[in-house]
């Protein structure tokens, strides 16, 4: 695992996605390998009984193991042992492409909304970041060159931004956010009001949703949008995205509108 993800960083590759799940893996088996022991079962005397009973007691965390038994099999060390799986379900899509765009025009046009939610909703509702991603930029993840044409890397690749989006940013980069000390290359593109942390999620979710913007319904908007738009690969690495998370978004995104609609009434009416 960690020489993919050597691989990965070489080549510039390696996404947040990738990342986090080998993060998830290195916690859980060392969860698992505590829960052994408190067990009194060796590594290479557990059954799928043992490992069926950890994934009922810590249903979020087995299906993180599945990197770790693979290793087992290969090396010996363990059984043909695999981890529950989890039933796939389709991501909901209950905001129209012509609402979302409604929302776009809002936070572009009306400077009564505080500079940096609308930048920051902005990366939601065109570029399907979460808000607790977006809170968490850097300031140089955003790029201007010399002639002003700004980029955004939600993960591996830039985005060019475009108009009036990228004055947008330009101005936000130029000012003083929730904090009393101005952002910096090496600091956060939100902070917040307290030195060396980036700006509360909370903050920005309020405003939104003040508005009458819901971020997750947002984004969900934008992700069917972009998987519809893009190449599978290229919708995980540019937006950070799980390879699996991208995929199931493709396939949804593939569905004919009437499929869509039908869906999104079906929610609304619940």
């Amino acid at each position: 695992m960690l020489s993919r993800l050597r691989r990965q960083e070489q080549h510039g590759t390696l996404t947040h996605g990738a990342i986090s799940a080998a993060r998830a893996t290195i916690v859980v088996t060392a969860r698992f390998m505590n829960w052994l022991t408190e067990h009194g079962t060796d590594l290479a005397d557990i059954e799928q009984g043992d490992l069926d009973r950890f994934a009922e007691e810590h249903r979020a965390r087995a299906l993180a193991l599945r990197p770790f038994l693979a290793w087992c099999a290969r090396t010996g060390l363990g059984g043909d042992l695999s981890a529950a799986t989890r039933p796939t379900t389709q991501p909901a899509v209950t905001l129209s492409d012509e609402d979302r765009w409604s929302h776009v025009q809002l936070l572009l046009h009306d400077d009564t909304i505080r500079l940096y939610a609308r930048v920051a909703g902005l990366f939601v509702l065109l570029y399907a970041q979460p808000l607790a991603r977006v809170c968490r930029m850097r300031a140089d993840q955003i790029t201007v060159d010399a002639v002003g044409v700004t980029t955004a890397t939600f993960d591996t690749f830039p985005v060019e931004l475009p108009g009036p989006l990228d004055r947008l940013v330009r101005t936000h980069l130029t000012r003083r956010g929730q904090a009393s000390y101005v952002s910096r290359p090496d600091t956060w593109l939100f902070p917040g009001g307290i030195p060396g942390k980036h700006l509360a999620t909370e903050n920005v979710r309020a405003q939104l949703v003040e508005r009458g913007i819901q971020p997750m319904a947002a984004r969900n908007a934008a992700m069917f949008q972009l998987a519809a738009s893009m190449p599978t690969p290229i919708l995980a690495e540019v937006l950070g995205l799980a390879p699996n998370t991208a995929t199931r978004w493709a396939a949804l995104a593939s569905r004919d509108w009437s499929a869509y609609t039908a869906q999104r009434d079906t929610h609304l009416r619940r």
